[in-house]
């Protein structure tokens, strides 16, 4: 069992959700920047009809993306999209407006930093490469063919692409440093501090989300619920130092006995939840019984004392045994205190 030690903010839906309003945002003031040069700047007016005609084009391309659900929900990609479009509209407008002799050249800046923010520096790269294209085009009619890729061009191009660069460079910086740090945090508030495992409360948003997936595709999961034997034994005769060695020892032994997609969790003191994707009744069964098998054939060493344990395992299983967290729940506590009543080495599952 693996566990992403690294969260990336652009990643995160509520995070996304975030940036989509934002680029939403960005793009209204690209359009009311347009418009206002539309009404002061010196256009001929056929082409400011042509130019209005585009706006209002892009506004009902923003109104789909944003507001008309065209997407389910915000991901990488539609922000992708969403970049690549307002730098063609620019070059766009920029092309009927003056080329490179435009003064809207500057709301290059606009898609370049929108990029930085939420994408990354490989997909801000290509946005540069792609504007500096762009320059080159704006300018061809003016430049013989031969003299396009000169040394002479080449540097004004360089030199005009190098704020954006440096823009770009540093916004992905301070965006990075954004993103360990909420690495960090959340690291922390999803993670038990003495186990390492996920706490109860990102257990509890994991169960959920696997529950959603469960309905929609119509899979089956099992859900463990398992209670340590002898801590309090452990606490009363070591001291509570071994108690916390054992609980460590329990979280270990999960690590080596579960597939990289099962997600393991300290409920709350001397319980744990393991959650096994894609599992049935039986499969998940065969899972308890190694965890308890290595358990009880595993010892640690505390000052001079062997110390083993057993736990006590509960497993329900969707849908057979509940189709709600709380019902699922309830169906593995129930098995867990069975299985303890009855016997510390028997393995049972509530049947529906």
């Amino acid at each position: 069992m693996t566990k992403e030690p690294f969260f990336r903010l652009n990643q995160e839906p509520d995070a996304l959700s975030g940036f989509s309003r934002t680029v939403a945002e960005i793009q209204w003031l690209l359009l009311v920047l347009m418009m206002f040069y539309l009404v002061v700047g010196q256009i001929e007016e056929n082409v400011k009809i042509f130019l209005l005609g585009g706006l209002c084009a892009f506004a009902g391309f923003v109104m789909i993306f944003h507001y008309l659900n065209f997407f389910a929900k915000a991901n990488v990609w539609k922000l992708a999209l969403e970049t690549w479009v307002m730098i063609l509209l620019v070059t766009w407008f920029v092309w009927h407006t003056g080329r490179q002799n435009s003064l809207l050249l500057n709301l290059y800046f606009l898609p370049i930093i929108t990029s930085a923010l939420a994408l990354g520096r490989l997909t801000t790269l290509l946005e540069v490469l792609l504007i500096g294209a762009c320059y080159l085009y704006l300018g061809k009619s003016g430049v013989p063919g031969d003299e396009v890729f000169s040394l002479t061009q080449s540097s004004i191009l360089l030199a005009w692409l190098f704020p954006m660069l440096l823009v770009g460079y540093v916004t992905t910086m301070l965006s990075s440093d954004i993103y360990h740090a909420f690495s960090r945090i959340k690291t922390t508030a999803q993670t038990d501090e003495l186990t390492s495992l996920y706490n109860r409360r990102a257990f509890m948003d994991l169960f959920e989300k696997q529950l959603q997936q469960a309905r929609r595709r119509e899979s089956t999961f099992s859900l463990l619920l398992g209670d340590c034997d002898n801590l309090k034994i452990v606490n009363d005769k070591y001291g509570h130092e071994a108690g916390n060695l054992l609980l460590q020892a329990i979280a270990d032994n999960f690590r080596h006995c579960l597939r990289g997609c099962d997600s393991a969790a300290r409920y709350g003191g001397d319980e744990f939840t393991i959650l096994l994707p894609n599992t049935n009744v039986e499969a998940a069964e065969l899972v308890t019984k190694r965890i308890k098998d290595t358990l009880v054939a595993s010892s640690f060493n505390y000052r001079g004392n062997a110390i083993t344990t057993n736990i006590s395992v509960g497993i329900a299983t969707y849908p057979e045994h509940g189709d709600t967290a709380e019902a699922l729940l309830r169906h593995a506590d129930q098995a867990m205190y069975a299985n303890k009543r009855e016997s510390k080495n028997k393995v049972t599952a509530t049947r529906g």
